[in-house]
């Protein structure tokens, strides 16, 4: 189509409708959809467009290229309509290629309605381009000319060497050009033509993608209707190309593919429209048969791929593949990345996909991700093509999947977990390998964190062992699993099953007697246990060393519970150095974690946080197994003990997820145990309560002997902080009476024995307190070599009989901050009461504040300053920072600690028990968030904060501000004797 567009204020020449011309599908030069009127993201290139319209002196050359479907064509017709309208006129080249007539000179110079030469004599030589000078230098001398040739990719050979050479020597006249041409067509002569106009000062108009914000609003022009996640998500796959995400949203209208309401666009097909396919299909035209199957491989590998696969999966060279590859990449399908070739559109990619047979793909998803695993590094993409191409009737997929499993399992044990059960599926019982995959799988899922799923497993599978042995293995196998989960009687059963049977291998019977160990550890009586694992641990090597290191842990916990801490630690250290080779992959309790809490119980940080360098998970790992959120509950009580009560409660509330996530019911007492005392510790009383009464709630299982905490203890002290000594006492009946044979009470926390004795005198119980004295006495004569028993033991003593010495004396040789502040804040107390000690009382309570300061527990720390303030001496707790005015951020942040009671449903006077400040400076405090948020009532409030939740700090304790006792904040009473 050849036309010349007079200015606007003349008359049009030629043919065509002005001002655009038609010619197929297309979205408009700006990316707009051509029966809207919004513009979409090509703002930069008609900047660049006007710029050339009034470019006076100088090269007047603009080169524009592009994929198909980018709006190339769109563009130059803007182009010429903005030049008409500036006074230009216009001559428009675009051959059309389905004439199968190429773009030459005298084509041009008919749209000039320059005759035709007359017939050449004979040796006169024809010469266009010197006509097509003098007719493009006489039109220009009445008006500015813009020449607009498009696809020269199919111009011929003669008009692209004239043009190399035109545009310079009409320099002088006002021609504008603008020459364009399909990103990577034309051959040789035309890169030529490019090159030397851009040498020659012509400015190159690449046509990228459209940026996201405008197919964003393409896509929503399009459909009437903002697009949902899933519907953006797909428009991304077009990759910026106007007309295939045109044509992919309106063949998902024309099909069905969109729900539209209340201007939301709801993504609900997985197909991809007939249209996008034909507009796919149409990019590949091009392409010879080789190609299109090297295309058909490479989107089969995913979005981006490496030459070296796919050459190995067509068992040919890299250097084959690179006529094929270069034709792609000339499609533009194709980009060159650093380490990759990559797919440009994702859309492109899943229409291809869609074109190949099912059994086709599912075949071709078994080679690659045979091919993937052996060349290493790429294992989980391995593991994606296997489960796609895993299908019934193909067993020879299922060692792929066994091999897949086993290379993931340590570092991705989900995805190794997944691909076990799928190779199970497949196997049919029948298959000898059908035992081994059922206990492969077993273990997968447990390294996975699912002990329910293992332990269906097993169970299902008992219907179908036929021999003893594959029975027994899978009793002892399920028993492991159960003792995480919390269910420690059926796991004690099932292992006193296997032991029971005949004939059992050697490896079978340590392993049962192993999970019979573990079992036994955690039931009341223990059922002989400790006979056992002596006798095991006498045999030497003989049981076998799994056996034997289990038999440690043990002797280790039995001797910790009667306070002979010292040798139950080495136990336990002797227990962690055989492990390592002891060959034992079971869901078993690794001696690493269990030393690392008995290290932390008695404040010997250094070597707990060495052992715990061990690891948290993997074969060697102490969190290995079914116990994987065990090192995270270590952690959080190594975090409270040196002051981080914050870093504290993230550890122990991602271990509880995990642990409510895995089913390991056990593991979930132990993490809200420690949850609720560093929510106690740091002054979230809500937490706290919510945690340490929650495993009852729930129905969860008292915890065994080796708890990673003392759950009975947290839930006591939480009952003393809401409802007084006497409650406390009420449920701590069992633990007192047991204290003289089970110590563990008391070791757990370096201040648990004075927090008992407290809490005895409180509720007006001597003899329990006393009771507790001898008891902390007896642990600290026990073991000599551990210091913090025996400031224990002194704090202990020093509260019950009053003596200033002894706890001085503690709080020097206490390890843990929070304790220290415990006893100096005992000192101050006792010295409160005694004339002429005032200078002495604020010094031991300077220094219990300093201590409770930096533990972090700013509960306790809010009660000091309230002591102090009553006897005259206010301490600065606050930091200035300049604020807003109005809006979250100029919130204080006790405002914002009771805006976040107030939307969990607190009365004025319950968020005052619990921030130690009176009613009425709760109401002030509720006046000042109400102006600054500009709401109107608590309900309203509760709406603002739940919207800025993440941002709200947890409700926390601070000292009084009305003057009234500091106390517990339901029990309304000071938690220390005056």
């Amino acid at each position: 189509m050849f036309v010349l567009i007079c200015p606007r204020r003349g008359r049009r020449r030629g043919t065509g409708a002005y001002p655009l011309l038609n010619r197929g599908h297309g979205v408009c030069m700006d990316g707009r959809p051509p029966t809207r009127g919004a513009t979409f993201g090509r703002q930069r290139e008609r900047a660049s467009i006007d710029e050339l319209l009034a470019r006076v002196d100088g090269p007047r050359i603009m080169l524009v290229e592009g994929e198909p479907g980018i709006g190339r064509t769109r563009l130059l017709e803007e182009a010429a309509r903005r030049a008409a309208d500036g006074g230009f006129a216009v001559v428009v080249a675009d051959p059309d290629p389905g004439l199968g007539r190429p773009a030459d000179l005298e084509l041009l110079l008919s749209a000039l309605d320059e005759p035709r030469p007359p017939p050449r004599q004979a040796g006169e030589q024809d010469r266009p381009a010197e006509r097509l000078r003098t007719a493009l230098e006489q039109r220009a001398r009445s008006t500015p000319l813009l020449v607009v040739l498009d696809d020269l990719e199919w111009a011929d050979p003669a008009a692209l060497l004239a043009l190399q050479t035109l545009p310079i020597r009409l320099a002088s006249s006002p021609v504008h050009w603008i020459l364009a041409r399909r990103t990577g067509r034309g051959g040789a002569e035309l890169e030529r033509l490019f090159l030397r106009l851009q040498a020659e000062g012509a400015v190159l108009l690449p046509l990228r993608p459209l940026p996201n914000e405008a197919v964003s609003d393409l896509v929503t022009a399009t459909l009437g209707a903002s697009p949902d996640p899933d519907l953006r998500e797909l428009a991304d796959g077009a990759g910026g190309n106007p007309l295939l995400l045109l044509e992919l949203m309106n063949g998902l209208l024309d099909e069905g593919g969109v729900a539209v309401s209340q201007g939301r666009a709801r993504l609900v097909t997985s197909r991809l429209p007939e249209r996008a396919h034909l507009v796919v299909k149409g990019r590949l035209d091009d392409l010879d048969p080789a190609a299109r199957r090297l295309l058909e491989l490479v989107a089969m590998l995913g979005p981006a791929f490496h030459p070296l696969v796919a050459a190995d999966l067509l068992g040919i060279t890299p250097s084959e593949l690179l006529p094929s590859l270069e034709a792609m990449l000339a499609t533009g399908l194709l980009a060159a990345h650093e380490e990759a070739l990559v797919f440009r559109h994702e859309v492109v990619r899943k229409s291809v996909i869609t074109d190949i047979p099912g059994p086709v793909r599912q075949a071709l998803h078994v080679q690659i991700g045979r091919t993937l695993l052996e060349h290493g590094g790429r294992v989980k993409a391995a593991a994606a093509h296997l489960m796609a191409g895993a299908v019934p009737g193909v067993p020879e997929v299922l060692p792929s999947l066994d091999r897949a499993s086993a290379e993931m399992l340590d570092t991705h044990p989900a995805v190794a977990a997944e691909l076990m059960r799928r190779a199970l599926d497949l196997t049919e019982l029948a298959d000898p390998q059908w035992f081994a995959r059922t206990m492969t799988a077993m273990r997968t899922l447990v390294a996975a964190g699912d002990l329910v799923g293992a332990a269906e497993l097993a169970e299902a599978a008992l219907d179908h062992c036929a021999s003893g042995p594959s029975t027994a293995e899978l009793l002892t196998a399920l028993s492991f699993v159960l003792v995480p989960k919390g269910e420690v009687v059926r796991a004690s059963d099932m292992a006193k099953a296997v032991l029971g049977m005949p004939d059992l291998p050697d490896e079978v019977r340590d392993r049962a007697e192993l999970a019979l160990l573990q079992a036994d550890t955690g039931l009341p009586e223990g059922a002989g246990v400790l006979d056992r694992a002596k006798a095991f641990v006498k045999a030497g090597d003989a049981p076998g060393q799994g056996l034997v290191t289990g038999a440690l842990i043990v002797l280790a916990l039995n001797g910790w519970d009667k306070g002979e801490l010292e040798d139950a630690l080495g136990l336990a250290r002797t227990s962690v150095r055989r492990v390592s080779n002891d060959g034992a992959q079971d869901c078993r309790l690794h001696p690493g974690l269990v030393l690392a809490a008995l290290l932390v119980d008695v404040r010997l940080m250094d070597e707990a946080r060495r052992t715990m360098v061990l690891g948290t998970g993997g074969a060697d790992g102490i969190g290995r197994g079914g116990w994987a959120v065990g090192p995270a509950i270590v952690r959080s009580r190594i975090a409270l003990a040196e002051g981080r009560p914050e870093e504290a409660i993230r550890e122990a509330r991602a271990a509880l997820e995990a642990a409510d996530a895995a089913g390991a019911r056990l593991l979930s007492a132990s993490a809200r145990s420690a949850l609720s005392v560093a929510a106690l510790r740091s002054g979230d009383l809500e937490t706290a309560i919510e945690h340490a009464r929650g495993a009852e709630d729930a129905g969860g299982p008292a915890p065994p002997p080796f708890d990673l905490t003392r759950s009975e203890l947290v839930r006591a002290q939480v009952t003393e902080a809401c409802d007084g000594p006497r409650a406390a006492m009420a449920g701590l009946g069992r633990l007192l009476d047991d204290l003289a044979e089970h110590s563990r009470a008391l070791i757990c926390d370096p201040t648990a024995a004075a927090w008992l004795v407290r809490t005895a005198v409180a509720a007006g119980e001597a003899g329990p307190a006393e009771k507790v004295v001898a008891a902390a006495d007896r642990l600290a004569g026990l073991n000599p070599g551990l210091p913090s028993l025996a400031a224990a033991a002194g704090h202990a003593r020093g509260l019950l009989h009053g003596e200033p010495d002894l706890l001085r004396n503690a709080a020097a040789d206490h390890a843990d901050r929070w304790a220290c502040a415990s006893a100096y804040e005992d000192l101050g107390t006792l010295l409160g009461g005694r004339d002429g000690a005032r200078r002495q009382t604020i010094q031991w309570f300077d220094e219990a504040l300093s201590c409770y300061a930096a533990a972090g527990a700013e509960r306790d720390a809010a009660r000091i300053r309230g002591r102090l303030r009553r006897m005259g001496e206010r301490r600065r707790h606050w930091n200035h920072r300049d604020r807003p005015a109005t809006g979250w951020a100029s919130l204080t942040g006790t405002e914002q600690r009771i805006s976040g009671l107030v939307a969990q449903g607190l009365t004025n006077q319950k968020i005052a028990d619990q921030l130690f400040i009176s009613a009425h400076t709760v109401a002030f405090h509720l006046r000042q968030v109400f102006r600054k948020l500009d709401v109107r009532s608590r309900v309203e409030l509760a709406r603002r904060v739940l919207e800025r939740s993440d941002d709200l700090p947890r409700a926390r304790s601070k000292e009084p501000d009305d003057g009234t006792e500091a106390g517990s904040p339901l029990a309304r009473r000071p938690p220390r004797p005056e």
